[in-house]
């Protein structure tokens, strides 16, 4: 995992709360701290693939954050100011806003609770955690696998336990035995418990449990993300997780 000072987590946590992808955040970030740069100087201080940091660069140039130059010797790449940033915002506030006319028109009244929903991508899966929250009671957590913080953005869980921990509401987690640096970590958030399963009880969905809803999060490419609302099924897998924290280990 990479290492930032407070000002370079505080950039990566922006970039990556308007959309873009980690190659792009490291690539933008280490433009701005580096200067015109080549491809090739990009991957070796990245240590992104080289085929990968190509795409990222495309990427940036296409959402406007750095530019291409050309000298008589090499093709060079650096970051633009600061300002587009501010720009890409207002463009993307504007497509919203003139599509919402649109959605409503689309959009039909529901008038029952769904008891299964199923969708797609990390901001879906991003949203379905923040719904939980505003039910305000106890959330529990098993199968947590490490891969969890890379796909759904160390910015986003700091400030979901931090609206979590806001409102005082407990969470518990049962993690994958391979986790201990992310068990450390939230054992020493208020209202926070992990422990961990042994190696062989590991697994590859995460669910979480809060009030009469089950989320499932299955990393797979792209995210599936499965919702059930309904309480005798929100009890089952209450009682899995209890049976899970019971043998689980600190």
């Amino acid at each position: 995992m990479e290492t930032f000072t407070d000002k370079e987590a505080k950039i990566i946590d922006v970039l990556e709360f308007i959309g873009l992808h980690k190659n792009e955040r490291l690539i933008y970030l280490d433009l701005l701290k580096a200067g015109p740069s080549t491809a090739v100087d990009i991957a070796k201080r990245t240590h992104i693939h080289r085929p990968n940091t190509y795409d990222a660069l495309r990427k940036l140039m296409e959402k406007g954050f750095i530019a291409q130059t050309k000298t008589l010797q090499k093709n060079l790449f650096k970051a633009m100011d600061a300002e587009k940033i501010k720009d890409y915002i207002e463009q993307k506030k504007n497509d919203v806003i003139s599509i919402i006319p649109t959605i409503k028109e689309f959009s039909k009244t529901v008038t029952f609770k769904e008891e299964i929903q199923i969708n797609k991508g990390v901001f879906a899966a991003r949203e379905a955690m923040l719904d939980l929250l505003e039910m305000n009671k106890e959330i529990l957590v098993f199968g947590a696998v490490k891969q969890a913080v890379d796909v759904l953005g160390f910015g986003f869980l700091k400030e979901f336990h931090k609206k979590r921990m806001k409102k005082k509401i407990n969470m518990r987690h049962v993690y994958n035995a391979d986790a201990m640096d992310r068990i450390k970590y939230l054992n020493k958030m208020k209202y926070t418990q992990a422990k961990y399963l042994p190696k062989n009880y590991d697994a590859v969905v995460l669910t979480l449990i809060c009030g009469d809803t089950v989320l499932i999060i299955i990393f797979s490419t792209p995210l599936s993300i499965i919702t059930i609302m309904q309480q005798e099924i929100a009890e089952t897998y209450r009682r899995y997780f209890e049976v899970s924290w019971k043998h689980a280990k600190i």
